[in-house]
């Protein structure tokens, strides 16, 4: 826009200055009497000029001869005439153009607190030699006109990027909701995948179940020592029916585990159970904390649940060898169990993960493990918190609320 507006001007005033320079005679230039206002070449010049502007909408025009002063001025100023022209310090680059036979128009200056332009047109004799200029000064108009226009630019501008501002974060949000029902719907759909599953699990468990446990009552007919075999087989043939059943109304959220039991004691009773399995996997087991009341609102038989998942994964974490890590605490009416491994870790992308249904960062894992842990934990009031470290291992606390006056069973 500005280029085509200072086109424009610099057009339409050389265009003057030529018509102006091409109806002087370069004899009246010469004539010594021109130096004279009221000398009749003086006059004549005057009469060519004087009303150009106030018909072209000009600041000013002169007329300045070979020696680069003003012979005649438009505004009948004589106190500028007979005196080097001062346009001339002002637009230097536009007068040498004129002078060596070429129209120009200046750059932009600065005259009486305006910003003016001045074209040049020479006065030529026959041979082409310059006789003089007309100089015609203009006010370039059209640049308030531009500050106004980029003022208005700016404001649309900035009126644009608003919006566009607003309609991003609106797209923004929009995709993070819609990324997030994504997350719920396909949570969904793993919950009802593994209700089917669970279901069918349960089916295919009690029927081998129902015949180990008919057997062990009959081996347990014989000698005393196949009796207690045999009572053993029978016991935990039924703790793991109770198991199959209670998951199976937890999948299908018929029921939540609830009752009463003992954290610690629980705890002491999964380790030992675990204390081949730690042996034959190379892993130390060292134990830290202190112990006080343990009864929390979840049953031994779950309680014994969380802690195999998250003992028997961090086993798996180890397949070297290692330590794990068990401390116990309670504070502030809340029981803590921390169980520690220095297996190789979990990266931090994948943490966040952990624990929703069907991921798994195990070669043969299901993802169901540790989803029910938490579920478990939740069902007790309490919450299971898991941090890794990439090369040094994880550690996985649990917190319920210490439950008072409560029995464990």
């Amino acid at each position: 826009m500005r280029g085509a507006l200072e086109h424009e001007f610099e057009v339409r005033l050389e265009r003057i200055a030529r018509r102006a320079a091409s109806q002087i005679a370069p004899a009246d230039l010469r004539d010594p009497r021109v130096h004279s206002s009221e000398s009749a070449p003086y006059a004549a010049l005057q009469t060519l000029i004087g009303p150009l502007p106030a018909t072209a909408d000009l600041v000013d025009a002169m007329i300045v001869d070979s020696a680069r002063v003003t012979l005649v001025d438009a505004r009948g100023r004589e106190e500028f005439e007979g005196l080097p022209n001062a346009l001339d310090s002002l637009a230097r680059p536009a007068f040498d153009r004129a002078f060596a036979g070429e129209a120009a128009v200046s750059k932009p200056f600065v005259r009486e607190q305006d910003v003016r332009r001045v074209a040049v047109a020479p006065v030529r004799e026959r041979g082409g030699r310059v006789a003089g200029v007309v100089a015609i000064e203009a006010e370039a108009a059209y640049l308030p006109a531009l500050a106004d226009l980029s003022q208005k630019l700016m404001l649309i501008a900035f009126v644009s990027l608003l919006a566009i501002a607003v309609l991003s974060a609106l797209f923004v949000r929009v995709a993070i909701s819609t990324a997030r029902l994504e997350r719920r719907l396909s949570r969904a759909e793993n919950l009802a995948a593994m209700g089917r599953l669970t279901a069918t699990l349960a089916h295919e468990i009690r029927n081998p179940l129902a015949i180990i446990r008919g057997s062990a009552e009959r081996l347990g007919r014989s000698d005393p020592e196949a009796r207690r075999m045999a009572d053993f087989v029978v016991e935990e043939s039924d703790r793991l029916s109770n198991t199959v059943n209670r998951y199976l109304q937890f999948a299908r959220g018929e029921a939540e585990p609830g009752g009463a039991g003992d954290a610690f004691a629980t705890l002491d009773q999964t380790l030992d159970l675990l204390e081949g399995e730690l042996q034959a996997r190379k892993v130390t087991l060292t134990r830290s904390g202190e112990r006080g009341p343990g009864s929390v609102a979840l049953d031994n038989d779950s309680l014994k649940q969380v802690y195999l998942n998250l003992i028997l994964n961090a086993l798996d974490a180890m397949t070297g060898g290692g330590t794990l890590g068990v401390t116990t605490g309670g504070q502030g009416g809340w029981i803590s169990v921390t169980i520690a491994d220095t297996g190789a870790g979990i990266p931090s992308e994948k943490l966040s993960q952990i624990g929703d249904p069907f991921f798994t960062t195990k070669p043969r894992g299901s993802g169901l493990g540790l989803f029910l842990t938490r579920r478990l934990v939740q069902s007790g009031g309490g919450r299971l918190e898991i941090t890794s470290e990439v090369g040094k291992g994880t550690s996985c606390v649990v917190r319920w609320p210490e439950r008072k006056g409560a029995v464990a069973t």
